[in-house]
């Protein structure tokens, strides 16, 4: 089951014994057993044998690879290494979202250190490391805490994660209801009489595909996913509501030409199938009265004594192969107790009936071709098969995909929308408007096509074009549903290129037919100090700029900057002087269209433009994973410089931004800073993990005393690693 169980504590302390002796050893990731299988032990100054770790970024490539893997298997797995930086819990909590997987953590840092040691001398030698490795782990679990969202056990505490079965005597009934694939109208039929409080719906999963009335299925489950005597599994056809509720695209003809435009047709966003998606289960265990229950989508041929350690697939998609559920029920039968039973959908090759032996039930009924629904009532009298035959169905006719109905919309069309739209404000520069999304659409995460298009797009409303425009939003690895790292593998279209992120502000510059002149901009206007330094900058820089002009007038698009202005506006990343790095050139219309990078290349040199750097061009998925992992190691720099992070782009226009490490600590810092001058501390105390931002915390508590001090964080940066060095060398 979807269950990730971190073990945290230094080396030496007795997490593999640990693992060895609660029987985890098959589903354990070892960190250190992957550094043997890459280089086998070397020899040391001291004539001992270690365990090398000079191929580190390798091993903990495989050990992401190999988790990845089990991950979307739903499989339970343990992670044997020391866990002892946030940053890389971190990481499990980014992939365990992702795969929808609760975490736990092992906490064995209650070992006294000393003990620790002890245990270390006897291990293998080769196993063995010294003393000063298990001090510095110690000085990292004190200062390093386990991030929220993960739930903490003690050693004694295994028992606590695992899946046990829930009592349903007290109900009156309990309801199990098979493969629904669209079908509404028999859905209702079964349930005509409504909800009762004091029995159990018991829905099986494949809610969605095949069937004509989708929309109506997910509205009435989106309905009823929160009752209490409600429970919803999951089916193998859900996961393409996972792709589509993430931003990516699956692999289900059927979903993507009939399902999903189904969906969209009928008011149903993503937003929808998330929400409901995060109400599946992978299965329900219970007792009901002196009977023991399995239900799973698809059926499994035992009930291990730990249903935890068996694979979230297997409940999906059933034990075998799809045609081996009669084999799958006769083991069932012969296995397990005359008081336990199983009940599944999914597969039903043969056309067995619902008491398909004597207690296993089958409840797919092809209800989606003009079968029968099928259900199963559990009540004090025993099992009671149900069927009620679908009138409601897609005749064969009926199978080309649903199309959507678009029209074309007007500039004008589209600017009404935008002035109705309270997440978007309006600043009026004459006939131009300039168009924004507002600090609560930002905050309050507000986005959808019109706040993401308003950002930095200006508009002749007297006339009704597009007088300079720049990127719409976007996002974060991470910040939303569809930029999950995990969703990225679906979602991105390959190769895909990475770009250097400079650190500065967003300008823009286009050709203005009202004045016959240079339009430039920044922070959505052409007045204010950002467009003056940009307008300082750019005349400082372009060469030729009447042919420049003309070039803007005929092609008609923005060249969009990113001002680097060390003098009025120094950021998070310190250079050494200002730069104007020319970024896109953009097409002045409203679906966004930008020019491809080499012809921008070209307009750089020809003008006096420096360009932003392509760094890297990614061919597949596992390139661009290995790369991220690279990128995001604390100390990572590009060609020997510190920078802000990158901008992937993939083969379809599809964009995306990765913050680097550096960047990330010190805006916080920035952050830290800025209150502690403002207030004299700073209240957000638990989120300063580290000694180094600690150690800044108390500089900046001690600088505010000054009369005269910097408040720009590279400013004050430089004179804390100044401070420190002073430190140390004395």
């Amino acid at each position: 089951m979807r269950v990730l169980l971190l073990l945290r504590g230094s080396a030496g302390v007795g997490k593999s014994t640990y693992i060895k002796e609660h029987d985890l050893e098959q589903y354990a990731l070892s960190a250190d057993n992957i550094r043997l299988m890459c280089q086998s032990p070397v020899l040391q100054t001291d004539g001992s044998m270690a365990i090398s770790q000079t191929n580190e970024k390798l091993v903990w490539n495989l050990l992401f690879q190999m988790l990845e893997a089990r991950m979307q298997r739903g499989e339970f797995v343990v992670i044997d290494a020391t866990n002892s930086k946030t940053q890389e819990i971190n990481r499990y909590k980014d992939m365990a979202k992702t795969y929808r997987y609760r975490i736990f953590c092992v906490d064995m840092t209650g070992v006294p250190m000393e003990e620790c040691k002890r245990r270390n001398k006897l291990r293998p030698l080769y196993k063995q490391v010294p003393d000063e490795v298990i001090e510095k782990m110690y000085a990292r679990f004190e200062t390093q805490a386990i991030p929220a969202g993960v739930t903490v056990i003690q050693p004694d505490e295994l028992d606590k994660i695992w899946y046990k079965p829930s009592d349903y005597s007290h109900y009156k009934k309990i309801h199990h209801i098979g493969d629904i694939h669209g079908c509404y109208t028999v859905l209702q039929e079964y349930l005509k009489d409504g909800f009762k409080d004091n029995e159990l719906y018991i829905f099986c999963g494949d809610y969605i595909d095949r069937g004509i009335e989708n929309v109506e299925v997910i509205k009435f489950l989106f309905s009823i996913m929160d009752k209490p005597n409600v429970i919803l599994l999951e089916g193998n056809h859900e996961r393409w509501l996972w792709y589509w509720a993430h931003g990516g695209t699956s692999q289900s003809k059927e979903f993507e030409n009939v399902t999903r435009r189904q969906l969209e047709a009928g008011g149903l966003d993503s937003k929808v199938a998330r929400m409901l998606y995060r109400k599946l289960n992978q299965c329900v265990y219970y007792r009901f009265g002196e009977k023991t229950v399995l239900v799973t989508h698809a059926g499994l041929s035992l009930i291990p004594d730990n249903l935890t350690k068996v694979a979230s697939e297997q409940m999906i998609r059933g034990v075998g192969r799809y045609g081996d559920y009669l084999d799958v029920a006769t083991t069932f039968d012969q296995t397990m107790p005359k008081n336990t039973y199983q009940i599944f959908g999914h597969r039903n090759t043969e056309d067995s009936p619902i008491t398909m032996s004597e207690r296993c039930f089958n409840l797919e009924g092809a209800v989606e071709r003009g079968g029968c629904l099928r259900a199963v009532v559990l009540d004090a009298d025993g099992f009671h098969p149900v069927m009620i035959q679908n009138t409601v169905f897609r005749q064969q006719e009926e199978v080309a995909p649903v199309g959507y109905t678009t029209e074309e919309k007007s500039v004008m069309d589209v600017v009404d929308k935008l002035r109705q739209n309270r997440y978007i404000y309006e600043k009026q520069l004459g006939n131009i408007s300039s168009f924004n999304f507002t600090r609560d659409a930002f905050y309050d995460k507000k986005w959808n096509e019109q706040t993401t298009k308003a950002r930095g797009l200006f508009i002749d409303t007297a006339n009704g074009v597009v007088v300079a425009r720049s990127y719409p939003k976007f996002f974060n690895v991470n910040e939303r549903p569809e930029t999950r790292f995990g969703m990225l593998q679906y979602k991105l279209k390959f190769p895909v290129t990475a770009y250097v992120k400079e650190n500065g502000f967003l300008g823009m510059v286009s050709y203005n037919p009202e004045t016959d002149d240079f339009f430039i901009a920044s922070k959505s206007t052409t007045e204010g100090d950002f467009a003056g330094w940009l307008r300082d900058m750019f005349f400082k820089n372009v060469k030729n700029p009447d042919k420049l002009k003309d070039y803007l007038k005929r092609k008609n698009v923005t060249l969009v900057f990113e001002c680097v202005d060390m003098a009025n506006d120094p950021h998070i990343i310190k250079y050494d002087t200002s730069h104007l790095f020319l970024l896109d050139v953009v097409k002045n219309q409203l679906d966004f269209e930008k020019l491809p990078y080499a012809q921008v290349l070209e307009l750089g040199n020809e003008y006096g433009f420096e360009v932003k750097t392509k760094a890297v061009q990614l061919q597949n998925w596992h390139e661009f994973r290995d790369w991220y992992n690279d990128v995001l190691a604390e100390d990572y720099q590009f060609n020997g410089r510190i920078i802000e992070g990158f901008v992937v782009e993939d083969s379809v226009g599809f964009m995306v931004k990765i913050k680097l490490d550096y960047y990330k600590l010190w805006k916080h810092m920035r952050g830290v800073a800025q209150s502690v001058f403002r207030s004299g501390y700073y209240r957000r105390m638990g989120s300063l993990l580290t000694p180094l931002q600690n150690q800044f915390y108390g500089f900046c508590q001690e600088i505010a005393k000054q009369e005269d001090h910097p408040t720009n964080i590279i400013e004050l940066r430089d004179m804390f690693f100044k401070q420190a060095n002073n430190n140390i060398s004395k």
